[in-house]
């Protein structure tokens, strides 16, 4: 069973993340910062991280950027912020993907599917 991390600090976002996974087949594992986050990419290694970019102890880019480091798997962002410069930031210090919120959680398992690999089934 493939496993997964979520970084997310939202509670209500953190759990939704968690029940879309769950229902794609993944294990998966949460954290509420990027300290706890960081920690777990060496216990979970994870195929997929979901990472928000907004945490209140560090950026998610930082996280993004030591994770790359730390997992060869997909390593996706979301957030709020929609600007080009964001989503290029997130790109360069090594995420596949940059999803923005909010999202419709229908889409992001299309979104994931596709990221994955696994295509988009209709």
């Amino acid at each position: 069973m493939p496993a997964a991390l979520v970084i997310e600090d939202d509670d209500d976002i953190r759990r939704l993340l968690e029940v879309v996974l769950q229902q794609e087949g993944f294990t998966v594992t949460t954290a509420a910062n990027g300290t706890d986050g960081i920690a777990a990419l060496t216990t979970a290694l994870p195929d997929l991280a979901l990472v928000d970019v907004g945490l209140p102890d560090m950026e998610g880019y930082e996280v993004v950027r030591r994770a790359r480091a730390e997992i060869s798997g997909r390593i996706v962002m979301l957030s709020a912020r929609t600007q080009d410069a964001d989503i290029q930031a997130g790109l360069d210090v090594g995420a596949d993907a940059y999803l923005t919120k909010p999202f419709r959680p229908l889409q992001l398992r299309k979104d994931l599917r596709r990221i994955l690999g696994g295509g988009d089934p209709a």
